[in-house]
């Protein structure tokens, strides 16, 4: 951290209730304006005029025809001259504007960043073509791929890979979400009746609940962190790691294919993301932890993605992730709960806000707001979000007031 000025804390957040419906009354820039002024409301005393930069993302052009939102996103909030710098990075947008977010308080440039991220599917006629276009239109597309496509073929491989016979995983994790967005008011499934868990035992269980919405979060210098809130919550370590949307590049030598993270064994981790490794390394050593202080995470849940994110972030074993969840791991009260907000499985998916929602859950867990679903004596977190087919990797570490790192870290 010597190279940067400050320490970055998050003061307030936002975001949108039920995500996972469409929301035909409220155009795109509702959606905004709701998390936004509800995430500076939330930073007390603040007022939208105190905001000196903001950064904002969405999936692409593709799900919002406007270009050039900058100027309309700092008219709509009021907050005009500040500049506000678009992001499109598919489902791992909003994490990104956060990285971007981190980069000005740290720097010491601003002292006061909304960032935000959203989507609003429903205004494109087109959307499901569009959509699918996030991933490279050079390769796959033009081959009937879709990026969801591209999480199946690597979910079917590692489940193959790694011996797993049945989708008692897939039902395992799903029901967790489930169990976690029906004690969270704002997510999708809130107040829904319970499914059994035998019914979810197949791969269409742990796809996302498509829909819209926007999350948001103001970041200040630590050292004026307390003048917005008596419970602030550090971004200790963030990082973004990229690769090639077409797969078959995870596979290749360097350089077809990254870089493989020193220390590991290629056929250990083959058809997993090495680039969500190299991040989740970056993202600690800039923290100074290790996978044994994380209380609690939040990864992107889509297939079997949830399972190998859970490895490279080091909560589990290579090939053990799956099991992980069949033995409850991920439970309120289990080694390490996962997706407390009830993930994109039940809590909703709204793409350009999937990565800030899952740093706004974050921030509720170490307040220790969260309820029913909130985890004991929780002091680190991690958010690990992915924009397309594992083209953009992203991981985020939270910690409050009451962390302590151990001497050797």
């Amino acid at each position: 951290m010597s190279e940067f000025k400050h320490k970055v804390a998050i003061v307030g957040i936002g975001s949108t209730a039920r995500p996972g419906n469409i929301h035909p009354t409220k155009t795109w820039k509702d959606l905004v304006a709701d998390a936004a002024y509800e995430a500076i409301e939330d930073a007390k005393g603040m007022s939208p005029r105190d905001i000196d930069g903001a950064v904002i993302a969405y999936h692409g052009e593709g799900v919002n025809e406007q270009g050039g939102i900058g100027g309309s996103v700092a008219d709509l909030l009021g907050i005009a001259p500040a500049p506000v710098f678009p992001h499109c990075m598919n489902c791992a947008g909003g994490a990104v504007a956060l990285n971007t977010g981190w980069d000005m308080v740290a720097s010491g440039k601003y002292k006061r960043v909304l960032v935000m991220g959203f989507d609003k599917e429903g205004d494109n006629i087109n959307y499901t073509e569009n959509i699918n276009i996030s991933f490279d239109t050079e390769y796959d597309y033009v081959f009937g791929f879709r990026h969801r496509d591209g999480f199946e073929l690597m979910s079917n491989y590692y489940m193959q890979h790694y011996g797993y016979t049945d989708y008692k995983a897939y039902g395992a994790h799903s029901w967790q979400c489930h169990w976690y967005g029906r004690r969270n008011p704002k997510a999708t499934t809130y107040g829904k009746p319970m499914p059994a868990r035998e019914s979810l035992e197949h791969p269409g269980s742990c796809y996302s609940i498509m829909g819209e919405g926007c999350a948001a979060a103001v970041l200040v210098p630590a050292e004026d962190a307390r003048l917005y809130t008596d419970k602030p919550v550090y971004l200790d370590g963030i990082a973004l790691a990229t690769t090639s949307h077409y797969i078959a590049h995870r596979i290749g030598e360097p350089p077809m294919g990254p870089a493989f993270p020193a220390g590991l064994v290629r056929e250990e981790t083959y058809g997993q993301s090495v680039a969500l490794i190299a991040a989740a390394r970056k993202a600690y050593e800039m923290a100074r932890i290790t996978a044994k202080d994380i209380d609690l995470a939040q990864v992107y849940d889509l297939c079997a993605g949830a399972f190998w994110q859970v490895e490279d972030l080091g909560i589990a074993e290579f090939g053990k992730g799956a099991q992980f969840f069949i033995d409850g791991g991920a439970a309120v009260d289990g080694r390490c709960p996962i997706n407390t907000y009830g993930g994109n499985i039940a809590y909703g998916h709204a793409s350009g806000a999937d990565g800030l929602n899952q740093v706004v859950e974050n921030v509720i867990q170490l307040r220790g707001d969260a309820g029913e679903r909130q985890v004991k004596d929780a002091k680190c977190a991690v958010a690990s979000c992915v924009g397309s087919a594992y083209a953009h990797l992203t991981v985020a570490v939270l910690t409050n007031g009451k962390f302590q790192r151990g001497e050797e870290v």
